[in-house]
């Protein structure tokens, strides 16, 4: 592995304790519904509504919008009589400045002041959307897009000779170590190679915190499940070096923002950032040698 690559990296994830949060982005598209001007997936009892009825009428995009939506977009409802579907947005209202606030300020400034909870008011409100199929106008849904993934013959070897179940399926991806499975969507479901190769190092490599491998710490609370995405994260940036692809801007700032993510909910951080540098090299070194055992194996 390219030390100097290396060095940079973890100069980079230091520096990005003293920066602005930068924005995590999921490396794959979602089926999950959306709605398809500001890609915010639907939640909850929403969620679950739009996929029954998605179900029901056959409806095989998953993007859904507002009456206003389409029409400031310029774009034409078809065959939509009855078609509408009713969601919920709950919004907290301030009534002595008369503004609605997110439930996000809200907690914050009753956390901080609980006396002034009175002063606010939760309400409902429903606004009706309709399915992508019914839109004219919008840009058709690619479902070939990124067909041409390829599979990587290095992480193949990680999976062989990891002996990890691995399969892709859904819209998640994951290591469950009851089952020592790690699941990743389908690869013609993320934007481009790095982004896929990216994902299944990163699951690879919290599957080596099983116990027939490297049994990591066990994960009893949210600042261990914090320390152990880090790990898993800085331990496949690490290991992307070894691929032969030139990662863009984006990539290394997503990398930076699953960082800080996840740093934020450790106290002391720039120590939890070493120890878990520390831990991705090790993550490395029992990876890469696996390998070589696997390469050895084949020479005889």
């Amino acid at each position: 592995m390219n030390t100097k690559t290396k060095e940079e990296l973890i100069k980079m994830y230091l520096e990005s304790l003293e920066e602005n949060k930068i924005p995590w982005r999921q490396r794959w598209n979602s089926s999950l519904n959306k709605n398809g001007i500001t890609n915010t997936t639907y939640k909850g009892i929403n969620q679950l509504l739009l996929s029954y009825v998605s179900y029901k009428e056959h409806y095989e995009d998953n993007r859904w919008f507002t009456y206003v939506q389409i029409k400031d977009k310029g774009y034409k409802l078809k065959n939509s009589k009855g078609k509408g579907v009713p969601i919920e947005f709950w919004s907290v209202y301030d009534t002595k400045s008369k503004k609605k606030i997110s439930f996000e300020e809200y907690n914050k400034i009753i956390n901080s002041n609980p006396e002034l909870k009175e002063q606010y008011k939760t309400f409902c409100n429903v606004t009706y959307v309709f399915n992508g199929s019914l839109v004219e106008g919008i840009k058709e849904i690619d479902k070939n897009q990124n067909n041409n993934i390829q599979v990587n013959s290095y992480i193949n070897k990680i999976i062989n000779k990891l002996k990890v179940n691995y399969k892709e399926e859904g819209d998640k991806a994951f290591y469950n170590v009851k089952d020592d499975q790690v699941v990743l969507p389908e690869s013609n479901n993320f934007f481009d190679k790095y982004s896929y190769y990216a994902t299944q190092l990163h699951e690879l490599c919290h599957s080596t915190r099983h116990e027939s491998r490297l049994n990591r710490f066990e994960i009893k609370d949210k600042q261990d499940y914090a320390r152990e995405e880090l790990i898993a994260e800085i331990s496949s940036s690490f290991l992307m070096q070894k691929l032969d692809i030139n990662p863009k801007s984006e990539d290394y700032n997503n990398h930076k923002a699953y960082i800080q993510s996840w740093i934020q909910i450790l106290k002391d951080k720039p120590n939890e950032l070493f120890k878990a540098i520390n831990e991705a090299n090790k993550v490395c070194n029992y990876i890469e040698e696996k390998i070589k055992v696997k390469e050895k194996e084949t020479v005889r």
